[in-house]
């Protein structure tokens, strides 16, 4: 199976017949008979119900056409790319932090003469790391510590990826305001128990893979949340916390208290690229950006 075969389906579905098709695609009826039915042959399946008035759709063809039509736009999406007048696209991959919202708006300014679509995807640890590797993102931003540091690395060194840290930071608790503990100086896994702890999801990856710094503990309510309003809401909401690095420079600080956790773990924040690539200029700026956001926080 080739391209042209699946724009070949798609064409003699439109058209309604083996004849119209072969005229809008410039080959003869014979060449274009002979190609479907090789494809048939190949997948073992009929595509089309031919009749003298036509040609149709069989339920394997219109199972095929739907994947079909997917190949084909990625395939001119691939072509239009490079054609003078495209811009490129810039992805970021991360645990959910907000303070990489400010300099991702900056160099959606910066760089707007060449790029076209500026992204921050937030997502699992897992997630960052292969959008990496397969080059769906251009860095990943999460953090090693004691705990997974081992295995991140290995799978760094599996995908050929680096990790260059950018900071080291504390535990911090997060509590709504409201929060019976929000006016202590500094806390103690103690002084937690008997609280629900908020946790961002992630896939079945191992707690090593886990951006929560916090475990959870032996019987404890888990609230779950796959973005940062869900969970900022929810802390607002409950009596619950969450824990974090404790780096928060939007407007969601004014309304949650970030405390200290005693005796915590040193957490290296950083950023992960390939190997297999060069680091491009706007990587580099974005990078700059960044460190000048976290000595905000230092």
């Amino acid at each position: 199976m080739n391209f042209q075969q699946c724009r070949y389906v798609v064409t003699i579905a439109e058209a309604g017949s083996f004849n119209e098709a072969a005229k809008r695609l410039f080959v003869s009826q014979p060449n274009l008979s002979s190609s479907i039915h090789q494809l048939e042959e190949e997948l073992g399946v009929q595509l089309f119900i031919r009749s003298n008035t036509g040609a149709r759709l069989t339920d394997d063809g219109y199972d095929f056409i739907k994947y079909a039509k997917r190949i084909i736009g990625e395939l001119d999406f691939l072509q239009h790319r490079y054609q003078e007048d495209f811009k490129k696209n810039f992805v970021v991959a991360s645990h959910h932090y907000d303070f990489l919202s400010q300099p991702l708006a900056t160099i959606s300014e910066l760089f707007s003469e060449d790029y076209q679509e500026f992204q921050l995807i937030e997502t699992t640890t897992k997630a960052v790391i292969d959008s990496v590797a397969s080059f769906q993102s251009d860095l990943g931003i999460i953090y090693l510590d004691e705990s997974n540091q081992s295995s991140l690395e290995r799978r760094f060194k599996q995908k050929d990826l680096s990790f260059i840290p950018l900071g080291d930071f504390q535990t911090r608790i997060f509590l709504s305001k409201k929060h019976p503990l929000a006016d202590r100086e500094a806390l103690s896994i103690s002084d937690l128990q008997g609280y629900p702890q908020i946790r961002f999801s992630q896939d079945d990856s191992g707690m090593t893979f886990d951006e929560d710094p916090l475990a959870i503990e032996d019987g404890q309510k888990v609230i779950y949340a796959n973005d940062r309003g869900s969970l900022m809401n929810m802390l607002l909401a409950t009596q619950a916390y969450a824990s974090g690095l404790g780096i928060v420079t939007g407007f969601v600080k004014e309304h949650i208290k970030l405390v200290p956790l005693e005796n915590s773990t040193i957490h290296t924040l950083g950023y992960v690229i390939s190997n297999q690539k060069k680091t491009s200029d706007i990587v580099e700026a974005f990078v700059t950006l960044i460190q000048k956001e976290l000595k905000l926080v230092l």
